[in-house]
């Protein structure tokens, strides 16, 4: 009898796959709410989303989540910023986030535009 093929599943982050889109193997894939990921490309996602999850903490207005998302994944996969930085940067940024009202567009931007890029 001929072996049974492993099922593949296209890795669920899209175009942010760390694999360029390369189909992940069942037995090595990552799964996160019934979605087959890599395993590095899981670890990604949930880095991305502590950085999220710890900047929104730190604001007032909980709409802003998904542009927070959408912001910190652009510094991350187009602007190539690091995500250890990003987390850092959002810790580092604790007190001024937490001493005034601020727009989350506005918070980020201040927070890379005014900082030194030191990793």
């Amino acid at each position: 009898m001929a072996d049974k093929k492993e099922r593949e599943y296209v890795c669920a982050y899209g175009k942010n796959c760390l694999h360029h889109g390369e189909k992940v193997k069942a037995s090595e894939s990552v799964v996160i709410s019934n979605k087959h990921y890599h395993w590095d490309c899981a670890g990604m996602k949930q880095e991305i989303s502590d950085c999220v999850n710890t900047y929104m903490s730190y604001i007032d207005d909980k709409t802003q989540f998904p542009i927070v998302c959408r912001i910190i994944n652009t510094l991350v996969f187009k602007n190539k910023v690091p995500v250890e930085f990003v987390k850092k940067s959002i810790e580092n940024s604790r007190l001024y986030y937490s001493s005034k009202p601020v727009q989350v567009l506005y918070g980020i931007r201040k927070m890379f535009w005014e900082k030194e890029f030191r990793v």
